[in-house]
């Protein structure tokens, strides 16, 4: 019996009847996953997939889910950085993990300015949203 297609999440609050539930999850996906929001540091290899194409299917997997945090990372990044004319943008860099240079560049994709004189500050809510993920084909985990 294939194991791989049997794993599976479940989201959910405690507070609301709202609920969430992902099938199809590679089991050392789901491993990592689940230690990386338990803040666990010591990450362990695949213990599930052993061949080369449970493997593959595992990197795959992971570098979707990446590429997805990544899109979302930036786009928490943004609305942080728009809650006030003056957010926090060191305590913002720190939450994720960047240097203030890579932070720069991101709010800049973004149309946030690294100057936040009150000019700039009225041009950037005048301009358009930027879509991170308009480019990129939508894609399931």
């Amino acid at each position: 019996m294939d194991d791989r297609k049997n794993w599976y999440a479940e989201f959910g609050s405690a507070t609301s009847k709202r609920e969430d539930t992902v099938f199809g999850i590679h089991p050392d996906v789901a491993t990592a996953f689940a230690d990386a929001i338990r803040n666990r540091v010591n990450v362990q290899g695949p213990h599930h997939a052993q061949d080369f194409d449970g493997l593959t299917d595992a990197i795959a997997q992971t570098s979707r889910l990446i590429q997805h945090l990544e899109a979302f990372r930036e786009l928490a990044i943004t609305a942080a950085d728009r809650t006030s004319p003056h957010a926090d943008r060191k305590a913002i860099a720190i939450a994720a993990a960047m240097p203030p240079s890579r932070l720069y560049r991101v709010l800049e994709k973004h149309g946030r300015p690294k100057n936040r004189s009150k000019a700039y500050e009225q041009a950037v809510h005048e301009a358009p949203a930027v879509n991170v993920l308009a480019s990129e084909p939508t894609r399931e985990i």
